[in-house]
């Protein structure tokens, strides 16, 4: 737990600096309007013309690859199995996968005037994702949609000193979805969505707060790779919503000291317990005899 704390803080550090680098190289928030389609990305082999404010898909299976950042664009697969990839950073642009069984892969994503959005669409998708890093302001989320999802994402977090207000969020939606995120923090938050969902967090408010949320549905809430999931020392949050669900969840701390919270479980399962010390032998009574058959004076 020390050690994801560590890298919780390296994360709000360069967090800080991403933010403070773009407020810095953007002069006033009224050149959101001004700012250009920017990207490099090929569609099924062939170099998409620059420009454009979509880029769009056939109604077949197809191949998008963007080789660097992405800003105010929207990348849309449209019909058939699609394969997606963002290497770069999206920046106030949208990732929609359409109708289909589709792979979104994408970097970090960095809102900055804007929203920031992933979107499975219809269909039993993979989205792949960095850092889901939002304000209230400006929004930065994953949506799995319609159909059976995975979702695996890194940190799930707000920005620092304005988490208060909202952080990034991850929503599986309809279908019985697998999500796996990092650190679900400074105001991040994950929800299931309806029917069975699991739901897989490195941890839940470890520094400030983190919500996560089964939805209605028997789903279950645990830690990384089926392991047992610590919610805290900070105002972390577990939810199993409507139905019957388990979660593998201990709080940090104990006692007075518990500031997280573990809802709407139905069946808790604790961490697992360490073997039991061999009982000590009873001391032998006045009177009693020895091994050598002799009684005690």
């Amino acid at each position: 737990m020390l050690r994801t704390r560590r890298k919780l803080r390296t994360a709000t550090y360069v967090l800080a600096t991403m933010i403070a680098a773009s407020a810095t190289l953007g002069a006033a928030p009224a050149q959101a309007a001004h700012s250009l389609p920017s990207y490099w990305c090929t569609l099924n082999g062939v170099e998409v013309k620059s420009g454009l404010t979509v880029v769009r898909g056939t109604p077949g299976a197809d191949t998008i690859l963007c080789e660097n950042d992405v800003e105010n664009v929207i990348i849309d697969g449209a019909g058939g199995n699609d394969n997606i990839r963002v290497k770069g950073m999206l920046i106030d642009a949208q990732v929609l996968g359409g109708e289909g069984d589709d792979t979104l892969q994408v970097n970090n994503l960095a809102p900055k005037y804007g929203n920031a959005s992933v979107r499975g669409g219809a269909g039993n998708d993979t989205i792949i994702t960095a850092l889901v890093v939002g304000t209230a302001e400006h929004g930065a989320s994953v949506y799995g949609d319609h159909g059976d999802d995975k979702i695996t994402t890194g940190s799930v977090m707000g920005a620092p000193g304005d988490y208060e207000r909202g952080g990034g969020q991850v929503f599986g939606n309809d279908g019985s979805d697998l999500i796996r995120t990092g650190n679900v923090d400074l105001g991040g938050r994950v929800l299931g969505g309806s029917e069975n969902d699991v739901i897989e967090p490195k941890s839940v408010g470890a520094e400030s707060s983190g919500i996560v949320q089964g939805g209605p549905g028997n789903d279950t809430v645990r830690g990384l790779n089926d392991t047992v999931l610590t919610i805290g020392p900070g105002y972390g949050q577990v939810d199993g919503g409507i139905g019957t669900n388990t979660c593998r969840v201990k709080h940090f701390s104990t006692g007075d000291r518990v500031r997280s919270s573990l809802a709407n479980c139905a069946s808790t399962e604790a961490a697992p317990s360490a073997p039991a010390a061999p009982a000590k032998p009873a001391p032998a009574k006045p009177g009693a005899h020895s091994a050598s058959g002799h009684s005690r004076r």
